[in-house]
């Protein structure tokens, strides 16, 4: 009988553990969206055993899937590579990347090449640093959670290599013209001061 209530409190320290953190997904992506003006219209989904965070739309509402174990493993390094990620992810939303599950699996839509699908990785990169460097990062938090990545050939690869992806993220990161108050909601038309 201990042992059967000991595990129902490790099961629920574990629901409860998982909340807090993907509450703070969801704060970050508040933070996201404030900072750039967009209206909250996604849905963070955690999904497990997929090793990365994807942007995707599904009967016209879009979702980012994030793997939770993935996240984690990159809050070790520091905190900007999850907002990374989520403003990565966000990214390919804003840019119009992300077709319907449905069409693609249906293949009414055709598949995007690999040329350009490393060309959208950079849109979303370039966005990614434009967020960060309004948040208050530094460019060396903006570039963290690309910086280990491989620097060889990417022909065949969905993503560019870590020098192409460096330079994206810096073009953004230098656009944003650095921090911004992302704790104010700005209504349409509003400015800041």
């Amino acid at each position: 009988k201990r042992i059967f209530s000991l595990l129902i409190v490790k099961k629920l320290f574990e629901l409860s553990e998982l909340r807090k953190n993907f509450k703070g997904k969801h704060n970050a992506l508040d933070k996201i969206l404030n900072v750039i003006g967009a209206s909250k219209r996604f849905v963070l989904q955690p999904c497990d055993n997929i090793n990365n965070a994807v942007a995707l739309s599904f009967k016209g509402v879009r979702y980012i899937m994030y793997d939770p174990e993935f996240m984690q493993m990159l809050s070790y390094s520091n905190n900007w590579s999850n907002m990374f990620v989520l403003a990565h992810e966000v990214g390919h939303h804003i840019n119009g990347h992300s077709v319907d599950a449905l069409l693609s699996m249906a293949d009414i839509v055709s598949k995007v090449p690999l040329s350009k699908k490393r060309i959208q990785e950079l849109e979303a990169d370039e966005f990614a640093g434009f967020v960060l460097g309004r948040l208050g990062a530094t460019l060396s938090d903006a570039t963290s959670a690309v910086s280990k990545m491989s620097d060889g050939d990417d022909s065949y690869s969905t993503h560019p290599n870590r020098s192409k992806r460096i330079a994206a993220i810096t073009k953004g990161f230098s656009d944003s013209g650095g921090k911004v108050d992302s704790s104010r909601s700005v209504s349409k038309g509003e400015t800041i001061d």
